[in-house]
C-alpha cells in the first residue's frame, strides 16, 4: 500500500513540474513576443515628447543601427500634463552617456517608428531612472504631406483652367499655328536662294575671322599693352591736376569779373581807361605844338646867350 502511494505521488509530482515548466514557457514566449526578455536585466530611462509620433510599446531602441533595448511603456506625464512619456528599457550591458538625445524616427516603410539614441559626449554615464531629452523627426509620409497638398491645389487649378478652355478656341489656335507654319515653309521655299546666300556669307565671314584670329589676338594684345601704358602714365593724376588748375582759373576769372585787385579794377572800372585816353590826347597835342612851335620850348644860341640888364 505504501509503495503504491509513493508511485502515485511521484507521478503527480512529475505532472505538476511539467505543468509549471509549460506555464513558465508560455509566459516567457509571451514576453518575448512583446519584445521583452524577462531573463535579461535592463536600465529604465524616460523621455518626454509633445506627441507620441507613432511610437508603440515594444518598439525598438537603437544606437547606431543596433537594437539595445525596447519601448516599455507609452503614457501621459500626469493627469494634467498630457505630454507623452516614453519608458525606455535598455540592456545594462549597453551604458548610456549623459546628454544622450532620444529621437522618435521612422525605422522604415514596413517597420514603423522606433527610438534612436544619439549618445552624448560626457564621460559620465546615466543611471536607471534618469530622463533624456526627446525630439520627434517626421517620417517620409509626414514630410510629403505639404507637397501633396500643394500638388492637389495645383492640379485643382489646372483642372479649373482646363474646364474654362473652349475646345473650339483650341482648335482655332491649332489651325492658326498650322497656317503660320505653312506660311513660314512657303517663305523659306520662295527665298531659298537668298537664305543660302546669307548662310554662305555667314560661313565666309566665320572663315575670315578664323583666318584672322592671330591678327585679332595681336591687336587685342597691343591694345592691352597701350591701356597698361596709359594706366601707368598716371593719366588719373594728370586729369586731377588739370581739374584743379581749371578750378583755380575759374576762381580767378570770377574775381576779375567782380573787380577785385588792380587787374580787376582795370577791367571792371572804365575811369582809368578814360584818364589814359585823355592823357594820350593831351600828349599828342603837346607833341604837335612842339613840332610847330619849337622856339617855345627850346632856345638855341650860337654866340651864347646875352644876359638882360637889370635896368631894362
Amino acid at each position: 500500500m505504501s509503495s503504491g502511494s509513493k508511485v502515485r505521488l511521484s507521478k503527480e509530482w512529475k505532472i505538476g513540474m511539467v505543468s509549471i515548466l509549460i506555464l513558465a514557457l508560455f509566459v516567457w514566449v509571451g514576453f518575448f513576443l512583446a519584445g521583452r526578455n524577462i531573463l535579461s536585466k535592463e536600465n529604465t530611462f524616460y523621455a518626454v515628447f509633445d506627441t507620441a509620433g507613432g511610437i508603440n510599446v515594444s518598439a525598438p531602441v537603437v544606437v547606431n543601427g543596433k537594437k539595445v533595448g525596447r519601448v516599455a511603456a507609452v503614457e501621459f506625464v500626469s493627469d494634467t500634463d498630457h505630454r507623452i512619456k516614453v519608458v525606455l528599457g535598455v540592456l545594462k550591458k549597453y551604458p548610456i552617456n549623459e546628454g544622450t538625445l532620444a529621437s522618435i524616427e521612422s525605422m522604415g516603410l514596413m517597420s514603423g517608428s522606433g527610438v534612436v539614441l544619439y549618445l552624448g559626449d560626457s564621460p559620465e554615464m546615466m543611471k536607471s531612472g534618469d530622463y533624456m531629452q526627446g525630439r520627434i523627426v517626421p517620417d517620409l509620409m509626414a514630410r510629403l504631406d505639404p507637397l501633396e497638398r500643394k500638388l492637389s491645389s495645383i492640379l485643382g487649378a489646372v483642372d479649373s483652367i482646363l474646364t474654362c478652355i473652349d475646345p473650339a478656341s483650341i482648335q482655332a489656335s491649332l489651325r492658326n499655328v498650322e497656317n503660320m507654319t505653312a506660311r513660314v515653309d512657303g517663305l523659306l521655299a520662295a527665298n531659298g536662294p537668298r537664305v543660302d546666300a546669307v548662310m554662305l556669307n555667314v560661313e565666309s565671314l566665320s572663315r575670315s575671322l578664323h583666318a584672322s584670329e592671330e591678327e585679332l589676338s595681336s591687336m587685342i594684345a597691343n591694345f592691352s599693352a597701350v591701356s597698361d601704358t596709359i594706366a601707368r602714365a598716371g593719366i588719373g593724376n594728370l586729369v586731377r591736376d588739370l581739374s584743379s588748375t581749371l578750378d583755380g582759373a575759374a576762381v580767378l576769372l570770377s574775381r576779375l569779373n567782380a573787380g577785385e585787385g588792380s587787374v580787376g579794377q582795370f577791367l571792371a572800372n572804365d575811369t582809368l581807361y578814360r584818364n589814359l585816353e585823355n592823357s594820350s590826347r593831351q600828349l599828342n597835342l603837346l607833341l604837335e605844338d612842339l613840332r610847330l612851335n619849337p622856339e617855345r620850348y627850346v632856345h638855341i644860341s650860337v654866340f651864347g646867350r646875352k644876359e638882360k640888364k637889370s635896368g631894362k
